[in-house]
């Protein structure tokens, strides 16, 4: 399902759209996972909610076993990825790191 065509992006672990941004910035993200994620960070928080399917979530050296609802919270500078067992989506939202 695509819920803002214009920010749909294919990505190597499936897609992924842009909902919200701030000066050139994202705020809010929709992941859709059908394969692993890739390593990575950001300098901001990342609050993570599981709205379809279920996975882990790597958090620097915890993994994180996630379901439908599922939030979790990724601390700035912390190296993450998303392992879907199947499909998994995801709703991302970003805050500055000194909130």
């Amino acid at each position: 399902m695509i819920r803002n065509p214009l920010s749909h992006r294919i990505t190597s672990f499936g897609f992924m759209e842009l909902l919200a941004e701030q000066d050139g910035k994202p705020l809010v993200e929709f992941l859709h996972f059908d394969g692993n994620g890739r390593t990575h960070l950001h300098d901001e928080w990342e609050h993570c909610r599981v709205v379809k399917g279920g996975g882990i979530i790597q958090v620097g050296q915890d993994r994180i076993e996630v379901e439908k609802d599922s939030v979790c919270s990724i601390p700035p500078n912390t190296e993450h990825w998303m392992e879907p067992d199947g499909v998994m989506e995801v709703l991302l939202t970003y805050l500055p790191k000194d909130v």
